[in-house]
């Protein structure tokens, strides 16, 4: 049509979320109340999943994956993988909202349309192929969530978090943008393989624009996955958002600009010069130190999980420097992982706060462990994981980012964050100590959510059994043809 290869089964999985966002939105008009509206959110990221299922079975029997716009739109092994993560985040944040809302007096129809037009942002970014539809896919993304950050209106918290993340993000899309105008001033191109044949092109001069815009497109994706010094944002919004937001937004946002980030390392960043490099390796070890301590100096356990947040995008970073090879097969099952274990941890901290959002300070977590057991043994093992401990998840994840930085050479690098891992052991054990080993001073709230139940249950459950037998989900993304080939 007009010259322009549409295939439709390509970006299936995120024409089915914005048509659901469509149909949300349209129903708002006539509806205040938002509990059918989850309902469908719910069942559009199962057909979502579906559509994306197929499409990695066809593309794995195959060994061909399908593309659309003129391989703008790419829907390979690596979008598919990734397209999964986001599903898995946005369907725990559609549970974890379902009471919440009506409990916090949030509940409008328009937040699960919100929130599927983030998601279907993060898929266009996740199957970029070229530059222009990587912006198109990060402002769709990243819209829905400034809206999303501030949806507690009279709270002055919440108005600064979405205040405060639309500036900066602002910002950070501007360098950007500013980037891929001169990466194609100096190659002629937005399309990744087009940019990474003319920076290999004998007599390429234009070095110094290139590696100009390769830092800029650097710094806006580092906002997004909040790599120091960009991540000043991300304590202050974790915070003042909504705790069902937060779930989604530290998740899904981060799995996208990962993908995102991963994608351009393995196109052309390595035909840049080593500088760009070094920088990465200097934004890495800025962020995992500054990460830590952070938390370490936390007496709330929201703020505490946004400084972890910080720190884990230290140790996906290594999983970038070694893009293109187990990097990215790293980076997969450790946002599988960090999607189940941090937004369980955000569920269980929703049935903790008040209405406007209050009592994450540790001390409300202290008896915990005799008040509600369920809570306790579920939040343990989420800190758990987090943490690295054996036999969780979330140590899988960080052996897997830790090997792939010392085969691409950053031996140091990868000695750096097993130490830090040392400093964050501190911090998510503090809190499992007030809930089993201190006598509680405050009335442990008895909020019930079956909703939530269910999202913690299958977030605990399933970080346990990634951590006790990872052979079943690497088999997954082995299955016919290696994610890393993808690549």
């Amino acid at each position: 049509m007009f010259g322009i290869d549409l295939n439709v089964a390509a970006f299936a999985p995120a024409l089915v979320l914005l048509i659901v966002a469509a149909m949300g939105t349209i129903w708002s008009l006539f509806e205040e109340e938002g509990r059918f509206m989850a309902m469908l959110a719910l069942i559009g990221v199962v057909m979502s999943a579906l559509f994306n299922l197929q499409l990695l079975l066809e593309g794995n029997a195959s060994g061909e994956y399908l593309s659309s716009f003129g391989f703008k739109y790419l829907a390979d092994a690596p979008a598919l993988g990734f397209n999964f993560v986001i599903l898995i985040g946005t369907a725990l944040a559609v549970l974890i909202a379902y009471d919440y809302l009506e409990r916090t007096e949030l509940d409008h129809p328009e937040y699960y349309p919100l929130i599927l037009l983030s998601a279907c942002g993060a898929m266009v970014m996740v199957a970029a192929g070229d530059l222009i539809t990587l912006v198109l896919g990060l402002e769709i993304m990243s819209l829905a969530v400034y809206v999303l950050s501030a949806w507690r209106q009279n709270a002055r918290e919440s108005e600064e978090a979405g205040m405060k993340y639309f500036l900066l993000g602002a910002f950070a899309s501007a360098f950007l943008i500013y980037g891929i105008a001169l990466m194609y001033g100096a190659t002629g191109s937005f399309s990744y393989g087009a940019i990474a044949a003319a920076l290999q092109a004998d007599g390429f001069s234009n070095v110094l624009y290139a590696s100009l815009g390769g830092m800029m497109i650097l710094a806006g994706l580092g906002f997004k996955v909040a790599f120091a010094p960009f991540h000043q944002w991300a304590p202050d919004v974790y915070t003042g958002a909504p705790t069902s937001v937060t779930a989604f937004m530290s998740v899904v946002v981060k799995a996208a600009a990962f993908a995102a980030l991963l994608r351009i390392a393995s196109s052309f960043f390595a035909s840049l010069p080593p500088v760009l490099s070094q920088v990465l390796v200097v934004l890495i070890v800025m962020t995992l130190v500054i990460g830590n301590l952070g938390a370490l100096l936390q007496q709330g356990l929201k703020r505490m999980l946004a400084y972890s947040a910080v720190a884990h995008a230290g140790y996906l970073g290594m999983a970038v420097l070694a893009a293109g090879t187990s990097g990215t097969k790293a980076a997969v099952w450790y946002l599988t992982a960090y999607a189940l274990m941090n937004a369980g941890a955000f569920a269980v901290l929703s049935l903790m706060t008040d209405k406007n959002d209050y009592g994450d300070a540790l001390e409300r977590f202290a008896g915990l462990g005799r008040t509600r057991p369920g809570l306790a043994a579920a939040l343990t093992i989420f800190l758990l994981s987090l943490a690295g401990i054996p036999l969780f998840a979330g140590f899988v994840g960080k052996i897997l980012v830790f090997q792939a930085a010392i085969s691409a050479g950053y031996i140091g690098l990868a000695v750096l964050g097993i130490l830090t891992s040392i400093v964050a052991v501190v911090y998510y054990i503090r809190p499992i100590a007030y809930m089993y080993f201190r006598d509680s001073e405050y009335q442990a709230p008895d909020t019930k959510s079956r909703a939530t139940g269910v999202a913690i249950a299958l977030a605990a459950i399933a970080t346990v059994a990634l951590g006790i037998f990872p052979g079943w989900w690497y088999g997954l993304i082995d299955a016919g043809k290696s994610i890393i080939a993808g690549f």
